[in-house]
């Protein structure tokens, strides 16, 4: 694996552990905002690594939508992911300082995760 992917999965993965690591905090401390924003990074981190490693190249300024199109382009089984909630973060800021919002964005971010470690 090159340098470069292996340091977009790298990380892709420090912001999903950091995501993770959130939630273990006690229930009044935990940030919904900051798991949603680590999960948010993770996911466009996978998506872009997944892609460089196709030997493709991403666009730094790439949206969540535009990177699981390219993924879905080049592997079939991206149809399995459903990033919707992701696609216009700015519009929803609102949305990301719910708890029950930052589990679904971890839980979008371990599958895309598995997904690309699979490949």
């Amino acid at each position: 694996m090159n340098q470069q992917v292996k340091a977009r999965l790298e990380e892709a993965d420090e912001h999903f552990n950091l995501a993770k690591e959130e939630l273990c905090k006690p229930e009044e401390d935990v940030v919904p905002y900051q798991i949603c924003q680590k999960s948010y990074y993770s996911v466009a981190g996978y998506l872009s690594g997944f892609i460089l490693r196709k030997g493709e190249t991403v666009q730094e300024s790439a949206s969540i939508e535009d990177l699981i199109k390219r993924c879905r382009e080049i592997d079939d089984r991206f149809h399995e992911l459903h990033l919707a909630p992701l696609y216009h973060p700015t519009a929803t800021e609102d949305v990301w300082m719910n708890l029950d919002a930052a589990h679904d964005f971890l839980a979008i971010a371990e599958k895309t995760r598995q997904m690309v470690v699979e490949t």
